[in-house]
């Protein structure tokens, strides 16, 4: 089986082993990881050349995708990846991806194990010359991921304070608004995690930072709930867990 840790810095392992380096070149991964991503992980072939090698002329585009493949069997196994004249797939049971895993686990409440697989933004750091086609994917998937690695995460800050360990919800909800600090959901929590950590002061300057950089950046204010929150924290001189 290929095991494809997606949620921050690529990692990739073959039966338990480092991936092969073959695996690992660039336009090989991409292949990889955005068939494990398709729809029933079928692509058609066609599709496949453009947005990989959509710059080269069209037969040796096709050249380089049955080489990729090739290269993918001979990793996987001859029976992994399955495809004619006309599609590519991948069979069940090939590759374990960590973008599936994190929402079978957040579909279940199990914020914990799903949080403990964000690392950073998906595929952080990757990148194919020339595959602008990729590129647009690539980008779309980061920001769905960013998006749902945040709502994770601010989950599990909200379970950690729910349990009172405060300190580590703090920690948790830091994650997120590394990751984007624009959600107001990871600043309402973050606020609460300060603020009942004693630290009003703290609490009181990351939303006087925060409001100032939506003004500055998206030329927006922050909405009712969370001002509401902030003005309660300037408000009251003691917060404690319920």
């Amino acid at each position: 089986m290929i095991v494809i840790r997606a949620l921050g810095p690529v990692d990739v392992s073959v039966d338990g082993a480092a991936a092969p380096a073959k695996l690992l070149w660039k336009k090989n991964l991409a292949l990889l990881i955005y068939l494990a991503r398709s729809p029933k992980r079928v692509r058609a072939r066609e599709h496949l050349v453009g947005l990989l090698w959509g710059e080269k002329p069209e037969e040796k585009a096709r050249h380089s995708l049955n080489e990729a493949l090739r290269v993918l069997r001979l990793c996987a196994g001859n029976d992994d990846f399955e495809s004619d004249t006309a599609q590519v797939r991948i069979a069940p049971g090939t590759v374990d991806l960590d973008t599936d895993a994190l929402e079978t686990l957040a579909a279940a409440g199990d914020y914990a194990r799903a949080a403990a697989l964000i690392n950073g933004d998906f595929l952080e750091g990757f990148s194919v010359r020339g595959a602008s086609e990729f590129d647009n994917w690539l980008a779309a998937e980061r920001q769905h991921w960013c998006r749902r690695s945040v709502d994770v995460l601010v989950h599990r800050a909200e379970q950690l304070l729910a349990a009172g360990d405060v300190a580590a919800a703090h920690d948790t909800v830091r994650r997120a608004r590394e990751l984007d600090w624009r959600p107001e959901t990871a600043v309402r929590t973050a606020l609460r995690t300060l603020a009942l950590a004693g630290d009003r002061a703290g609490a009181l300057a990351l939303y006087d930072e925060f409001v100032a950089r939506l003004k500055r950046e998206l030329g927006a204010a922050p909405d009712a709930e969370t001002s509401a929150l902030a003005e309660r924290v300037r408000l009251e001189r003691s917060w404690r867990l319920p």
